[in-house]
């Protein structure tokens, strides 16, 4: 029988767990989220409007994409002033 770890998971889950858990945790801030939400749905709006032929449906994305840029991209700046 394989031994088991104290939080009952195989060899090979505790293993993995451990590769995993041993980064440090980023933190990173719910507007960096947003903003990367918002890159992701914005270029599939785009791709859709473009696939569809709907110009003013790209249009709406690329505004999506160009606003969660700016949005991530400004998080991320005070985030790192912050730690500073």
């Amino acid at each position: 029988m394989a031994s088991r770890k104290p939080n009952g998971l195989s060899n090979g889950a505790a293993a993995i767990e451990g590769v995993l858990s041993s980064k440090p945790k980023v933190q990173m801030p719910g507007a960096a989220r947003v903003g990367i939400a918002l890159l992701i749905v914005g270029g599939l709006v785009v791709g859709l409007g473009t696939y569809y032929d709907r110009g003013a449906v790209s249009l709406y994305g690329l505004g999506m994409v160009a606003g969660g840029f700016v949005l991530y991209l400004a998080s991320s700046i005070r985030a790192k002033r912050r730690v500073r």
